[in-house]
């Protein structure tokens, strides 16, 4: 952290150079746009000085935080609640309950009730965190039986993807078909970015509707219910407390710190934890805070959690301060535990006090914990098989986004002649802009040149080059002996040292005379920091696209960048020839598509083994390997097919295009999801200009390219 803030001191005395920055990275570039951002909006808070300003930041957060989850559902339809099963331990019961949050999206929910004293008692929600057996798991029933046995009734869910509900469970594995509860948040939460929602849209509508369940009980007090949880649940905790005004109370544990320092460490993390944009319109931890003053509000930290204690000490100091201005300094405290992330005894005991004194009026401080005794995970299943899928079958955040999202389509009148292609493509042209966020280099491209390497025909040479916003890229050059047609601009998947490395496709172009500029586009080879997320295996560099998309700079839209500069690194060394082939290999077709549609010096374009459309992953639930190619809100605006269209009558080939899942889409398939593209170049008088087929393994790159000869 120190390092990243003196490197950005540094350069802002221009002492050091974008490629000093660790090599150029891209996370360190994106980190260093985020702290940019962070500070200003620090400035910003560190403004509000009265009550009023207070609110006024309050309800902006709120409104913020809505918009970022894509708003929620307009319904509260029926809940139709009911009781699935009762364990009686004397003073205190658990009901096990299902209802629906949404129609027959249903949820699993253990009531944990005392049978002591007197009703109706006060509540308090306690969403889970991030486990497989979720609302059963011993660690998370811990509060619940705490809170139960001291006099409060407590509802608990298993939040999607998790314990019950798990949205890809198959019988046969006994499993998920793609793993942890933060694979499946992630696989959907693609889908909802590309429709410009969040995850956690319904992730909180779980919980407002179990706050719904709380106050339709005999057995609640409506006017004192709380929210606590631990984790993924804090993250909730916190969201909920900034939204729904009928919470007195609120304790989230193990989620609040600042995302200075938490981008210093583990980063952007599941999918619901953070939103497009959230940076740039100035959204940290410490605001869901602020958001819910001057209720009753206990942060809940552990010592060596990987939510920095240095930034949870930062942010309730934050907090603190604005809730002084509501003159309610007593109303807001902080909780840290000993140990790693979790809530040891220490901490149960301080958000038992916490609702002891704001819910029943008790002292100030911790409440001592019964004694209890934790019940078998399965003991808790409210389902018949312990899965929603095969007990109760219903919806699931997948089929919800899969009908909803599939209806999304982009607008495509009738193309009448070339101007009819001609709107098109100013229309797409402009729906990119407002996307991407993509910038158009100002001025000369810099360009700085490593060693020359000899090969057969041709000398290859390393370079970087600028991008707009000070950024550098990695490329190679390969420059033949005899130069002869069009220079190839190659973005590969894998890489510029896969992509022209020896026996490769760029090797070939070379040995037959072509220029070729091997560039490592935002996200992909040696623009990528070392930073893996939850789930590389299946969605890529995660945590680098959450980054962008939170700094408002999404990967595309760093990528169309890249490419365009790229283009002036050819032109400024006078090696465009008769012009530019661009070829690409992968999900970085997403990349050269935007580009071309945007920089007809592209006079030609490959795209090899690229996704299909963004389309085909809201109707498929399951993806792979896409996150880097999202673009947030794409979906109903433009698509790739359209992209595609506006080339017209420049060459396209779409060679083995490839299905959300990564498997091979049949020639016919790919013909029908590109007939607008087919209709667009029949408009301009082109009809083959665009080709459609596949490639056989080991092919040479001349046999399937054959104008590339």
């Amino acid at each position: 952290m120190r390092r990243a803030k003196a490197i950005l001191l540094l350069a802002a005395c221009g002492l050091v150079s974008a490629a000093d920055n660790n090599g150029g990275l891209l996370g360190d570039w994106l980190r260093g746009v985020a702290f940019r951002q962070l500070e200003a909006r620090k400035s910003e808070v560190n403004l509000i000085t009265t009550r009023a300003q207070a609110e006024a930041r309050g309800r902006q957060v709120r409104t913020t935080l809505l918009r970022l989850l894509g708003g929620l559902p307009q319904e509260r339809t029926p809940l139709n609640l009911r009781k699935t099963g009762t364990i009686n331990r004397g003073d205190y019961r658990i009901d096990k309950i299902v209802f629906e949050s949404l129609p027959k999206f249903y949820v699993t929910a253990n009531l944990y009730v005392p049978q002591s004293g007197r009703g109706p008692y006060p509540a308090v929600l306690q969403p889970v965190g991030h486990s497989t057996a979720a609302k059963s798991r011993a660690f998370y029933q811990t509060l619940a039986l705490g809170l139960v046995k001291s006099g409060f009734v407590v509802l608990t869910y298993d939040p999607l993807g998790q314990g019950e509900r798990r949205i890809f469970y198959d019988a046969d594995l006994g499993d998920s078909k793609v793993g942890s509860g933060t694979r499946e948040h992630q696989m959907v939460g693609v889908q909802c970015l590309l429709a410009g929602e969040s995850v956690a849209r319904y992730m909180v509508w779980d919980g407002i509707r179990s706050i719904d369940v709380l106050a339709s009980l005999p057995e609640v007090d409506a006017s004192r219910i709380a929210v606590a949880g631990c984790s993924g649940g804090g993250t909730l905790t916190a969201y909920l407390a900034a939204i729904d005004d009928r919470l007195k109370a609120a304790a989230p544990a193990c989620y609040i710190t600042s995302w200075e320092d938490q981008l210093a460490g583990t980063g952007p993390q599941d999918a619901e934890q953070q939103f497009p944009d959230q940076l740039k319109e100035g959204l940290d931890h410490a605001d869901f805070a602020t958001a819910f003053a001057p209720k009753p509000y206990l942060q809940v930290n552990t010592e060596g959690d990987f939510f920095p204690i240095a930034g949870a000490r930062r942010a309730f100091a934050e907090s603190r301060r604005i809730y002084e201005l509501f003159d309610a300094g007593s109303k807001i405290s902080w909780a840290v535990g000993p140990g790693g992330h979790g809530i040891p005894q220490v901490v149960r005991e301080a958000i038992y006090g916490w609702m002891n004194q704001w819910l029943k009026g008790g002292p100030a401080g911790s409440l001592p914990e019964p004694a209890f005794r934790t019940e078998y995970e399965e003991a808790l299943y409210c389902t018949a098989t312990g899965q929603v899928s095969t007990s109760l079958g219903g919806e699931t955040a997948s089929t919800v986004n899969m009908r909803r999202y599939g209806q999304m389509h982009a607008d495509r009148p009738p193309l009448q002649g070339t101007a009819g292609v001609e709107a098109l493509r100013a229309r797409v042209r402009r729906e990119i802009g407002l996307l991407t966020r993509y910038e158009t280099p100002s001025g000369p491209v810099r360009v700085q040149f490593g060693a020359a390497t000899r090969r057969e025909g041709y000398n290859v040479r390393s370079l970087t080059y600028g991008a707009p916003g000070g950024r550098t890229v990695p490329a190679l050059l390969a420059v033949p002996d005899a130069p002869r047609g069009k220079a190839v601009l190659l973005v590969f998947e894998d890489g510029s040292a896969a992509a022209l490395g020896p026996r490769s496709d760029g090797d070939a172009l070379a040995r037959l005379g072509h220029v070729v500029l091997a560039v490592d586009a935002a996200g992909f080879g040696g623009s990528t920091a070392k930073w893996s997320g939850y789930s590389d295996a299946w969605f890529g560099p995660d945590n680098l696209a959450w980054l962008a998309m939170m700094t408002g700079k999404p990967l595309v839209g760093l990528g169309i960048e890249d490419l365009l500069a790229a283009l002036d690194v050819l032109d400024g060394q006078h090696l465009l020839g008769a012009g530019c082939t661009g070829f690409s290999k992968g999900i970085t077709g997403i990349d050269l598509l935007h580009a071309a549609a945007l920089d007809t010096r592209l006079g030609e374009v490959i795209v090899e083994g690229g996704l299909t459309s963004y389309e085909a992953v809201a109707r498929a639930p399951i993806h792979r390997r896409v996150m880097v190619g999202v673009v947030p809100g794409v979906l109903g605006r433009y698509d790739l097919p359209d992209l595609a269209a506006s080339l017209a009558p420049r060459r396209l080939s779409l060679v083995g295009m490839r299905a959300p899942a990564g498997e091979q889409v049949f020639e016919g398939g790919a013909r029908d999801a590109y007939h607008y593209a087919f209709a667009a170049y029949a408009a301009s008088g082109a009809p083959g200009g665009i080709t459609i087929g596949l490639r056989r393994e080991q092919e040479p790159v001349e046999t399937t390219y054959p104008q590339l000869r």
